[in-house]
């Protein structure tokens, strides 16, 4: 009798032991499933290029670029092409996406926008220059030379103190490429940001076709 009760007190120890085992390997599979999903969804959230989906980051100079060639156009064009646009961009301060005035991209990206319901206001306002309104025209001509043309004025101050001397009579479009004034010599500066050899030295005083 003694040797019944001691080997059912065996069987149900075994039992007690084998259910508390079960118990432990369904915990650790729930722990690693949660971890793989933690896991898994933080590296389709996460990190570069924008987020969910991989979709990739828009710089304001994109944003900025796409709304002037859309909006800007014919006699209110500012660029002659995106690439010339977004080299010019890369020489401009950035400023905020609340600027609505000052030399500053976050400016031209709202002047680029109003522009699609007054183009013959805001276009100007929204090139290169920023006349007047986002920065002095020579605000943003000296802050693209700088990038695109640097070898052309010893300092910034040099810079402003030769394109105050310009004529500033002309108002700035794309298809300002000869004529004696800062328009046209704006024109070639934003070129030369995509060719410089070529047009770097259309920028100065002395420039050819701006005579």
């Amino acid at each position: 009798m003694k040797n019944s009760i001691k080997v059912f007190g065996f069987i149900l120890s075994s039992a007690l032991v084998a259910a508390a085992c079960g118990s432990d390997d369904t915990s650790s599979t729930a722990a690693t499933t949660t971890a793989t999903s933690v896991s898994t969804a933080s590296t389709t959230t996460g990190g570069g290029n924008g987020g969910a989906g991989g979709a990739a980051v828009q710089s304001s100079c994109d944003t900025y670029c796409a709304s002037i060639m859309a909006n800007c156009t014919a006699a209110n064009a500012q660029y002659s092409d995106a690439a010339t646009c977004l080299a010019s961009c890369a020489g401009l301060p950035e400023g905020l996406a609340s600027d609505m005035a000052g030399n500053t991209v976050g400016c031209r990206i709202y002047h680029a926008g109003a522009a699609k319901a007054d183009a013959k206001t805001h276009c100007e306002h929204a090139g290169p220059g920023g006349a007047g309104v986002c920065g002095a025209d020579c605000e943003g001509f000296c802050a693209i030379a700088k990038n695109s043309c640097s070898t052309k004025y010893a300092t910034p101050a040099a810079c402003e103190t030769e394109c105050k001397a310009f004529k500033d009579t002309v108002p700035f479009n794309a298809a300002a490429t000869s004529g004696d004034s800062l328009a046209c010599r704006l024109y070639h500066l934003t070129a030369a940001t995509v060719t410089p050899a070529v047009h770097c030295d259309h920028i100065t005083a002395a420039s050819a076709p701006c005579k």
